[in-house]
């Protein structure tokens, strides 16, 4: 196993594993409850700073000083969600711990608060006029903010977790009468758990107070929280925190999910106390916050994304990357970036991963910087993490430095990113060029086993089955598919006796797809047959315009698939020339002799018929399959086209020349037409006109033509009209 692959299992299996612990989908789950509150108490702060404050703010404005009246309301809504908020924690830690376990209703929720405030401290000393009195029975806002969280989650955890397993014991439960109504019963039955539970947290809250001389709430913030607080909040924490994230996204894994119940205390509650701090009117302690990371570390998503997406418009002409770009615009405006992660992709390539890890990790040392020197001042106001870039930079700093720095960070991500978006082109022309390749070589072999295009599972194989997905939509939609015409030449006269049809294909993003690999893509999936008609319809639409101009002794040669031939076949070809009051004998039917129509299958004999209703019958290819000589003697053959293999090597290659006499002279003693095809120089000309063949076709001549383009060519080579 490869080491990226070792790396990706391990990831994966530690990811897994982590989301599975109990307490941790607990305390995510609460958090992701309590946004609302954090962002309610973030729209106090801002609409007290912004609007009701009477020095900075709207009603600093003499019309408006009426409005400094109404500042206790947003005051009061502050503190109501702000500095509770590690009740609403414990409170909610509480109930998604009881329900994991099994308990459906709120009470572990509520216990956990009661726990909580058995162990924090509520007798305090406060000095008043120069006097130290004793206050009881009060719950200071230091221990309901987020500065006791850590406490308030051990604190809920182990309530619930001694609670439930108390629960569970049948000889704690006190069984009430049937009459008595249920809830009054479960009421009961929770009675002798919950007495237990509470005396019990409360004891090791009173013992550990009496033994150590600290309460529960110095020792856990001064153990836990602070230092971890610390961590976080210096350059080399956050990185790092950055780094670990980033690289769970690279293996698909939710990276801000996995480092959610790390980040989430810590950053939410060093906004929190920023946000107290501004509505105070102080100097914003905290660089780092969760505004932090969302504004500068994470504009457009994860990864700073939409530089990743301006890179792609301004550094490729790639359609395919554009189309996924344009697609992650919208959602990445608000900063939610899946669909690039997934569709261009991020997730699982190893060259995008060297920018998506680095450029988060560098706009985080450029921002803390910027905050640090005071170039942009400090968040003070919780956003929510989708509110639009540029918007929530203002937001959160109350100043348009805020988005500057955005647009700072923005330019810089383009410059990272941009080289891997040329590098990733590259590498994708590269490996699509392969791909065109090795599915071209696929398409003209003979063998049916190895000419199935969509039968591999490699770069080729999934080329194909995108091809074929664009094929079926620009035939339904009359887009890409035209034909262009070949002449073929009297060798004896220099006129055009013919010409032969050729389907092109023009893909939005590929071009000019080779011939080869359209019909056998057209052949795999289904499609031949339609649009087989289509071509054929198409060449007599082009013919009978023709014949208006007066084009009437040539023919014009129609290739035509082996799973074409159905019993209705030979019927839908005299439908079509009738449609256009066409002879059947100016359109020639094309079959390669490669296709290797075995005789003994019905559709064998399909040919007939076509030749019986007056259609031209000829074999294209001829002469390098295992039964050439055996459609000569099963089918009506008009016309046989000389293989170009033998045909290209006629001068240098004596076996080819003799090879072409003796087909020319069964040609000749059948009464059929032989044609010479891929001819490309005069000399091979004049020897193949000297081994008899009766017409030429190749770039010595013309190479395909587009419709008008070959009716001059006719007209001009034949003299007058071209008749």
């Amino acid at each position: 196993m490869a080491l990226q692959d070792k790396l990706i299992d391990a990831l994966g299996r530690f990811a897994t594993t982590f989301n599975s612990y109990r307490y941790i989908m607990a305390i995510k789950s609460a958090f992701i409850t309590l946004m609302p509150v954090i962002i309610v108490g973030a729209f106090s702060v801002l609409i007290s700073n912004m609007v009701l404050d009477p020095k900075n703010g709207l009603a600093s404005f003499s019309s408006l000083s009426f409005l400094a009246a109404l500042k206790p309301i947003t005051s009061a809504l502050n503190y109501a969600t702000l500095n509770f908020l590690n009740i609403g924690a414990v409170f909610l830690i509480g109930i998604e711990l009881g329900r994991i376990n099994g308990i459906k209703s709120l009470f572990p929720g509520l216990l956990a608060v009661i726990c909580f405030i058995c162990v924090t401290p509520t007798t305090v000393e406060m000095m008043v006029d120069g006097q130290m009195h004793v206050v009881k029975d009060v719950l200071l806002r230091q221990f309901s903010d987020t500065r006791s969280l850590f406490l308030g989650m051990f604190i809920a955890i182990l309530s619930v977790e001694i609670y439930c397993w108390l629960e569970g014991r049948k000889g704690l439960k006190i069984k009430m009468p049937d009459t008595v109504p249920p809830n009054v019963s479960a009421s009961f039955s929770a009675l002798i758990p919950a007495i237990i539970t509470t005396t019990a947290i409360a004891t090791f809250g009173f013992l550990f107070h009496q033994l150590t001389g600290m309460y529960l709430y110095d020792a856990v913030y001064q153990v836990v929280q602070q230092p971890l607080e610390r961590v976080v909040q210096s350059l080399p924490g956050i990185l790092l925190l950055m780094f670990v994230a980033q690289l769970f996204w690279v293996i698909g894994i939710h990276g801000n999910q996995m480092i959610k119940p790390i980040r989430e205390p810590l950053l939410l509650g060093a906004i929190t106390v920023n946000m107290s701090a501004f509505e105070q009117g102080k100097e914003v302690p905290n660089i780092i916050t969760m505004p932090f990371w969302d504004v500068y570390m994470s504009i457009g998503g994860s990864g700073l994304t939409i530089g990743l997406l301006i890179a792609v418009m301004i550094a490729t002409k790639r359609k395919e990357m554009k189309e996924i770009a344009k697609l992650s615009i919208g959602p990445g405006l608000f900063n939610i970036n899946e669909v690039l992660l997934f569709g261009l992709p991020i997730v699982l390539n190893p060259l995008m991963l060297i920018p998506f890890l680095l450029t988060p990790v560098l706009l985080a040392a450029i921002s803390y910087v910027a905050v640090a020197t005071g170039l942009v001042p400090g968040t003070n106001v919780a956003t929510e993490w989708t509110t639009p870039i540029l918007l929530n930079g203002y937001l959160s700093t109350g100043s348009l430095s805020g988005s500057a720095l955005q647009l700072a960070n923005l330019v810089v991500g383009v410059l990272i990113y941009a080289p891997f978006v040329l590098i990733a082109n590259k590498i994708k022309v590269k490996q699509i060029n392969d791909a065109f390749r090795s599915l071209l070589r696929r398409s003209c072999a003979t063998a049916d086993s190895s000419r199935r295009c969509l039968d591999h599972n490699d770069d080729a194989g999934s080329l194909a089955r995108s091809l074929i997905t664009d094929l079926e939509y620009d035939y339904r939609h009359g887009e890409g598919l035209f034909l262009e015409f070949q002449p073929q030449i009297c060798s004896r006269t220099g006129r055009v006796v013919g010409v032969e049809s050729l389907i092109r294909w023009k893909h939005p993003s590929y071009g000019l797809i080779p011939a080869p690999i359209t019909v056998a893509l057209a052949e795999d999936s289904g499609l031949i047959r339609p649009i087989g008609l289509w071509v054929f319809e198409t060449a007599c639409q082009v013919r009978k315009s023709w014949l208006d101009a007066g084009i009437t002794d040539l023919t014009m040669a129609v290739n035509v698939s082996a799973l074409q031939l159905e019993r209705s076949f030979p019927k839908q070809l005299l439908d079509i020339a009738a449609r256009y009051d066409l002879p059947p004998s100016l359109m020639e039917v094309e079959v390669t002799e490669s296709s290797a129509l075995d005789s003994d299958k019905p559709e064998s004999h399909i040919l007939s018929r076509v030749y019986d209703a007056g259609f031209p019958v000829a074999i294209d290819d001829f002469g390098m399959g295992h039964s050439s000589l055996k459609y000569l003697k099963q089918f009506p053959v008009s016309v046989v086209k000389i293989d170009g293999a033998i045909s290209r090597e006629v001068v240098t290659n004596s076996i080819c020349s003799d090879i072409v006499a003796s087909i020319t002279r069964l040609c000749r003693a059948r009464n059929m037409l032989s044609v010479a095809e891929f001819v490309e120089n005069e000399e091979q000309a004049a020897l193949l006109r000297e081994l008899g063949c009766d017409v030429f076709q190749g770039y010595l001549y013309s190479k395909s033509l587009l419709p008008s383009d070959c009716l001059q060519f006719i007209q001009k080579r034949n003299g007058g009209n071209g008749a």
